[in-house]
């Protein structure tokens, strides 16, 4: 099976009508939630299953940066991670996403210096609970959601106090 090349963001029509010789079409999307509007183009341009390659969401604690895109706290990153894996569980022609990445970034960075606070674990092995939790809630969910039988989780994060709940 060819994942192909994991393209990214919102690639333009002539990059995405080169992928027909690809199984499925990989993008990665960092965002807290994927644009219907892009999935629905992507595969109107290649009728192919479409996987997340890459996404995170991290927050500004535990002496790390936040990440690409930000929730405000540990529980905001756990509601991020809800809505951005059930929104996409919603479109009929998603059939993954995949996270990035599994440990936090060290706090003195890696060899490009990003230092993000975007694990599952921290630098010591120690899981992010309110993350590992809403990861378990979710994937309980995830063939309820695809299938059409539950709606997804619709609580959009907070990357700031300014922001209302």
């Amino acid at each position: 099976m060819n994942l192909g090349i994991r393209f990214g963001g919102n690639p333009h029509d002539e990059v995405v009508k080169a992928a027909h010789g690809f199984d499925v079409f990989s993008v990665n999307i960092y965002r807290y939630a994927p644009d219907r509007a892009v999935l629905d183009r992507i595969y109107g341009l290649v009728p192919r299953p479409i996987l997340i390659g890459e996404f995170h969401i991290g927050a500004p604690e535990r002496g790390l940066a936040p990440g690409l895109v930000q929730a405000m706290s540990q529980v905001q990153r756990a509601v991020a991670y809800q809505y951005y894996v059930e929104q996409c569980a919603a479109h009929p022609t998603l059939v993954g996403t995949h996270w990035f990445q599994y440990l936090d970034q060290p706090a003195t960075g890696r060899n490009d210096g990003e230092n993000y606070n975007i694990g599952f674990v921290d630098v010591t092995d120690q899981p992010h609970a309110e993350l590992v939790a809403a990861a378990k809630l979710t994937h309980g969910r995830l063939l309820e959601v695809h299938s059409g039988k539950a709606p997804p989780f619709s609580q959009k994060p907070r990357a700031s106090e300014a922001e209302t709940p």
